[in-house]
């Protein structure tokens, strides 16, 4: 276990993000006071990723749901929505309730879009799984879903309530997905700096 790294992103809606490794624990700090059951949603191919978090989770007093969904672009569908939707009914979620989303980009897509539209609005925290969603999805508070017209044509903003990075979930990652990741960190870096795209330039084998 490292020290968890805090990060308050600032602005209308602030919220901490949590970088570590071991960090699950610190899972609890970030859903607000008064939520009882939390609905996890994440891939079904990739259970091995959410037992971790629904322990914690379950150590913490909190009644876990777990809501396995499709991997990938397949999970950002109306369809899968709505069964969503369902299951939340079904399992009594209310608006002082949360949703935790546990995957890549499109499962923390998914879940906040599900999440800001339940009851017009449920608290959201996201465990990324990807470096890319770690950087990007995950922090950026735009969510949606896929229609047959094109990608990301229904959505909602609903900045989370919180991102918890559990590094260790990187172990084992494909090369060409950390190169994605690493591609959208140098990307916000030089935005926000171009004197980094000078050093890049500069040495790019660095």
């Amino acid at each position: 276990m490292t020290a968890a790294t805090r990060i308050t992103v600032r602005g209308d809606s602030p919220y901490d993000v949590v970088v570590g490794t071991g960090v699950l624990a610190e899972l609890s700090t970030l859903l607000k006071p008064g939520v009882r059951t939390v609905a996890v949603i994440r891939p079904e191919t990739l259970p091995g990723l959410s037992q971790p978090v629904c322990a914690a989770l379950s150590d913490g007093g909190y009644d876990v749901v777990e809501l396995p969904v499709p991997d990938g672009e397949q999970a950002k569908t109306v369809e899968v929505a709505a069964g969503l939707w369902s299951a939340l009914g079904r399992h009594g979620v209310t608006r002082t309730d949360a949703v935790v989303g546990v995957g890549g980009g499109a499962t923390t897509d998914l879940a906040g879009f599900v999440a800001g539209t339940w009851l017009r609005g449920v608290q959201v925290v996201l465990v990324p799984t990807t470096l890319l969603a770690m950087v990007d999805a995950a922090v950026g508070g735009k969510n949606g879903i896929d229609t047959p017209e094109g990608k990301n044509l229904v959505g909602t903003f609903l900045p989370p309530a919180g991102v918890l990075c559990e590094l260790s979930t990187l172990d084992g990652m494909p090369r060409q997905d950390y190169v994605a990741g690493l591609a959208e960190i140098i990307k916000g870096g030089f935005i926000a700096d171009p004197e980094i795209l000078r050093l890049i330039e500069e040495d790019p084998e660095a």
